[in-house]
């Protein structure tokens, strides 16, 4: 079954309070949205969803992920470089440290994801969906 995509307007009213929008360029207008809508459909698997809602909600997230890091690479311009992930910072006597599971960084698409807050949303949705199914079978073992 064909799903239909998120629009603008679909992206602005789900994320109402994430983001401020509106046409000048120290805000998020609705170009950046259709940019980031173009790269969530790039990196979307529709055959994972089994309800429009569902498929909706994490094409919607996928969206804010490439939204968030186009964002953050246009406000370092030419300048900017790709910051992989960090286990641990510090500065004096205060550090920050975080594990990030390695199936996740084994894969650097999935790594690429948890990146912004809206990735990993959007992770949390999918894994489910790319873990083989198991399920137990009780009956008689053979010798």
């Amino acid at each position: 079954m064909a799903y239909a995509n998120p629009s603008v307007s679909t992206f602005q009213n789900f994320f109402s309070r994430d983001f401020a929008y509106g046409t000048t360029s120290d805000v998020v207008n609705s170009s950046d949205i259709q940019n980031a809508i173009t790269l969530a459909g790039i990196n979307f698997a529709q055959g994972l969803w089994a309800t429009q809602q569902a498929y909706t909600t994490g094409y919607l997230y996928l969206t804010a992920h490439f939204l968030v890091m186009n964002l953050r690479a246009s406000s370092q311009g030419i300048a900017g470089n790709y910051t992989w992930l960090t286990n641990s910072k510090g500065v004096g006597t205060v550090n920050e440290s975080y594990q990030i599971p390695q199936r996740i960084l084994d894969n650097p698409a999935m790594a690429m994801y948890s990146k912004t807050y809206y990735g990993a949303q959007y992770l949390n949705m999918v894994l489910p969906q790319i873990v083989g199914q198991m399920f137990t079978s009780f009956g008689p073992a053979n010798p």
